[in-house]
């Protein structure tokens, strides 16, 4: 169980991930064909923006968040998290106007609450594969406490390194796919 629940923190960071950074390549794009008196030599300020929305929405929420999860639990609050990055990537894909995408990018950061939460459960994930390893193996010696505590923390570096990690793929995914599908019409002829 602990080892899918790890399985599924990796899938959450690399998809929070993949939301950050898939607007970089097609944002400048995306102003001048919803702002038609915005010119290319105009566009940088507003696809900063509309980038920058993100971090501003999750900047805000973040401390609720953060509560949310001590209070009613870090599972509830990446499902949550999960559906209305859903919601708000929806919004942000059918939105015509720019001042609908900044919102939908905002709000979008704004129930983005998974980075803080998953370094946290891949600590407390990491802790208890090491506490069932150390169980099964109950044979050892009294003299193996300073041991089990280096083996202990060598568990919770891998695991906590792998569920971070994903956020390295996703920032190196997301740009290569949204830049391929940015246009896909011109790209294909």
């Amino acid at each position: 169980m602990t080892q899918r629940a790890i399985v599924a923190l990796c899938s959450v960071t690399l998809v929070q991930a993949y939301l950050l950074v898939n607007v970089l390549p097609y944002s400048a794009y995306l102003v001048i064909h919803l702002c038609k008196n915005v010119t290319v030599e105009e566009a940088g300020p507003y696809a900063a923006s509309l980038a920058t929305s993100f971090m501003l929405g999750r900047t805000i929420s973040a401390q609720f968040w953060g509560n949310l999860a001590d209070v009613y639990g870090r599972r509830l609050v990446l499902i949550l998290s999960l559906i209305g990055s859903g919601l708000a990537s929806l919004w942000f894909g059918f939105a015509s106007t720019y001042r609908s995408c900044l919102l939908a990018r905002g709000m979008l950061g704004a129930v983005n609450s998974t980075v803080g939460v998953t370094k946290t459960l891949a600590t407390e994930l990491a802790r208890k594969l090491s506490d069932d390893a150390e169980q099964l193996d109950a044979s050892r010696s009294a003299n193996t406490s300073s041991a089990n505590s280096r083996s202990q923390d060598a568990v919770e570096t891998r695991v906590v390194g792998l569920v971070v990690s994903m956020r390295a793929w996703g920032f190196l995914i997301a740009p290569a796919c949204a830049g391929f599908l940015s246009d896909p019409l011109k790209t294909r002829e």
